[in-house]
């Protein structure tokens, strides 16, 4: 007949009951806020996170330290935040300064101008005979142009003599006579105008080159000159000048001028060059350098080396480091996703693994820092270089819990970028980042292996080991030699392996319960058959557990078979039915002498089958059993069609007319989202249509289990998940396999134990018992 909905005034019993599951899938789904993109949260969380990671990593912000009073006792020790190369500007003036006073004065040496002025002579005396003999000019005039000529005045008496001398250049030859004197020497002004120690440089004009002098008694001043011409007096050759002997000896001494003259600028020139040359001089703080200890008292060299550390500090320009630091950080988050985007296989990290990986990222580099201040103590107890402290960082941490919780490569990933950001901040080198790198490659290997919390120990040990055996690697390559020093970076090397073990211990669970994740190891917990949940289940609903470990031996070798996460679709399968446990009678698993379903109508049965699920839910919850098993819960029908109920309601709409909605008895979903819930979903159907088959042959096994497989992607069940068509061929086969030799291999049928007749020894009777248990039952003789 056809079946056509209608309007209702209220809706049926079985419509409230599926509003109702409807209502508690939607909200066990709400629950898991991760799957809803929020920008307005995002964001500021990602600005919060590149905020707290900066001021961490920032060490400039930290640095500056004040300087105590001159001869105060240090109320505490103070080190350098991180390696500074700080120019010492006092001792760097003081170098210049020196520099410019060991420059020699520059004085200009003129070697030709005794020259000059003894040509300058013979052309007087010259151009005096040509004006004599011209006639043109007056006595008066020619004295006055003589007198220029010369450059010395002339009286009216003594020109006149010289114009009557025979022999005019008799007066150039005595005058030159005494200017010859002191040609090729230097002669200075006055003695005052050279230097009263050390030497000078002489400047000369001829080919304007410089040297050094520093025979200064050999230079000559004005006043040694004018003794010198007067000491020569009676030996100048005057020839017919004689008769103004006189006038020539005071024009000669007036004649002489300083050849040999202070030149300030060029020495200014010189100082300054010099000055320039000068290399600023740098002074090298190393980080963790003790810069004042405390008790000590405080000299004016402690408070220089303070103030040489904060200026170097703020020579680097805190919010500049710390704008450069956040756009590093942006380029390796972008990278990074770049990195998943375009790997072979593309990778979408969720919004969840992006939280729990910042989260981890950042808690990991708090707890590296506060370690690293620590060993720095650490080592200024042991009176040990400071330097080996950032070896106790606890870095493989940070891969540890992302190989745990999400995956491997996301893992590496952010070790790496928290390696190279770390170094930065305690300002490493690459051998630094190398030692890291071993311990992160160490810990994302080891970690995929851990399946129980003891693990963790162990895959601390095995990171600490690892970073230990570097160290005399990175400290040979790094060129230093080994020595006892060796010994604490060992000891360090080894504790950043437990301090990861620890702190994986603590975190672990939290993460798991704030995220709401389940690890392998949690996953193990929940599987045991010691958990208080499943020996309810066993003991309230046996046969419900019963179908549920069968489903886990479907679903785990189903997984194996495709690459999925084995354990968690086992454990997936032995709590989605959890619900049952309220009304487990009504589960035909858990009935024995009839179905209690045959006397309800297929409205009410469907309810009760319904509840299964809200009640699941309602369990989970309560005992916070995590998203993997709500979603085993909620996504494990899928929305599956009840079909026995819908029929019975189909035949008995023939005979009462009234119409039946195929939907109301339909589970509301959600339909399988991720593989595994994917698996869940078929195992369950698998093993619940395989269990109505009778003394099946393998081939039967197999058509039921195809048909069953075939059904669903027609119904569309799996549409939401991400298995394939080659997934589904697997399946396949590996639900056949576990049903035909686990479930439905073939048995030997024993025959009746006989009773032990009157007479018959017991040794006989035994034989018999071995025979039956060879499988031949044979009769006593």
């Amino acid at each position: 007949m056809n079946v056509e909905p209608k309007e209702q005034d209220e809706a049926s019993d079985l419509q409230k009951a599926r509003q109702l599951l409807t209502a508690t899938a939607i909200r066990a789904l709400s629950e898991d806020g991760w799957n809803r993109a929020r920008p307005w949260l995002d964001l500021p969380v990602l600005l919060v996170f590149l905020a707290v990671m900066t001021v961490v990593m920032a060490p400039s912000w930290f640095g500056s330290h004040p300087v105590p009073p001159i001869n105060s006792i240090a109320a505490q020790t103070i080190r350098a935040e991180r390696d500074l190369l700080v120019e010492d500007k006092a001792t760097t003036e003081l170098s210049r300064t020196q520099a410019a006073q060991s420059v020699l004065p520059v004085y200009t040496y003129d070697p030709d101008l005794y020259f000059e002025i003894g040509e300058k002579i013979y052309a007087a005396v010259e151009a005096m005979s040509a004006r004599k003999a011209d006639g043109t000019m007056k006595p008066q005039e020619r004295q006055e142009a003589f007198a220029a000529d010369i450059g010395r005045p002339v009286n009216g008496t003594t020109f006149a003599l010289i114009e009557k001398l025979e022999q005019p250049g008799d007066l150039a030859v005595a005058l030159n006579f005494f200017i010859n004197i002191v040609l090729d020497r230097l002669v200075v002004s006055a003695r005052t105008d050279l230097p009263t120690r050390s030497g000078l440089q002489i400047h000369t004009l001829l080919d304007d080159s410089k040297r050094p002098f520093y025979s200064l008694s050999s230079i000559l001043d004005l006043k040694q000159v004018q003794r010198m011409i007067r000491a020569r007096a009676g030996d100048a050759p005057y020839g017919a000048s004689r008769i103004v002997r006189t006038w020539v000896l005071d024009t000669a001494t007036k004649l002489v001028r300083p050849n040999f003259t202070p030149n300030p600028r060029a020495t200014e020139e010189d100082r300054k060059a010099s000055r320039d040359a000068v290399e600023p001089v740098y002074v090298r703080i190393n980080q963790g350098e003790v810069l004042v200890r405390e008790g000590d008292r405080v000299t004016t060299a402690i408070q220089d080396r303070i103030r040489l550390h904060n200026e170097g500090l703020e020579q680097r320009a805190p919010w500049g480091e710390a704008i450069a630091f956040t756009v590093l950080l942006v380029a390796l988050i972008l990278l990074g996703g770049a990195f998943f985007r375009g790997a072979k296989q593309p990778f979408r990290l969720g919004r969840k693994a992006a939280y729990l990986s910042l989260s981890v990222v950042a808690v990991t580099a708090l707890l590296s820092v506060g370690v690293y201040f620590a060993g720095r103590g650490l080592a200024e107890g042991l009176s040990i270089s400071a330097e080996i402290a950032p070896l106790m960082m606890p870095v493989a941490l940070v891969t540890v819990l992302i190989s745990l919780l999400i995956d491997s490569r996301t893992s590496l990933l952010a070790g790496i970028g928290l390696v190279l950001v770390l170094t930065y901040r305690v300002d490493g080198d690459g051998w630094l980042i190398t030692y890291f790198t071993a311990g992160i490659l160490a810990a994302g290997v080891i970690a995929r292996q851990c399946r129980r919390r003891s693990d963790l120990l162990k895959a601390g040990l095995a990171v600490g080991l690892v970073q230990a055996a570097m160290v005399p690697v990175v400290t040979v390559l790094g060129g230093q030699g080994l020595d006892t020093a060796v010994l604490p970076a060992l000891a360090f090397a080894v504790t950043s392996g437990a301090l990861v073990a620890i702190c994986t211990t603590g975190l672990l669970p939290l993460l798991e319960h704030v995220f709401d994740e389940a690890t392998d190891m949690r996953l193990l917990e929940l599987a045991s058959a010691d958990n208080p949940l499943l020996k309810q289940l066993a003991l309230r609903s046996p046969g419900t557990y019963y179908h549920s470990v069968m489903i886990g031996n479907l679903a785990e070798a189903a997984a194996d078979a495709i690459g999925s996460n084995a354990l968690q679709c086992r454990v997936m399968a032995l709590y989605h039915d959890l619900g049952k446990m309220r009304r487990p009678s009504y589960f035909a698993e858990n009935q024995r002498g009839g179905n209690i379903h045959d006397r309800l109508p297929p409205e009410l049965s469907a309810r009760i089958i319904f509840a299964h699920i809200k009640d699941g839910i309602d369990i989970a919850r309560k005992h916070r059993l995590g998203r993997v098993i709500i979603d085993a819960i909620t996504q494990h029908q899928g929305t599956t069609l009840l079909r026995v109920f819908h029929m019975k309601a189909v035949e008995r709409a023939k005979d009462t007319g009234e119409t039946v909605n195929e939907r109301e008895f339909r589970y509301p979903g959600p339909r399988p989202r991720t593989k595994e819930a994917g698996i869940l979903l078929l195992a369950d159907s698998v093993e619940a249509a395989t269990r109505a088959l009778k003394d099946p042959a393998p081939k039967d096994v197999q058509n039921r289990v195809k048909a069953i497989i075939d059904e669903k992607v027609a119904d569309h069940q799996l549409d939401e998940c991400a298995l394939t068509l080659s997934d589904l061929a697997r399946l396949e086969a590996a639900f056949t396999r576990v049903l035909t030799l686990g479930v439905y291999h073939s048995r030997i049928e024993y025959p009746p134990t006989p009773k032990l007749a009157a007479g018959q020894d017991l040794q006989s009777h035994e034989h018999i018992d071995l025979d039956r248990r060879r499988g031949v039952a044979k009769r006593p003789s």
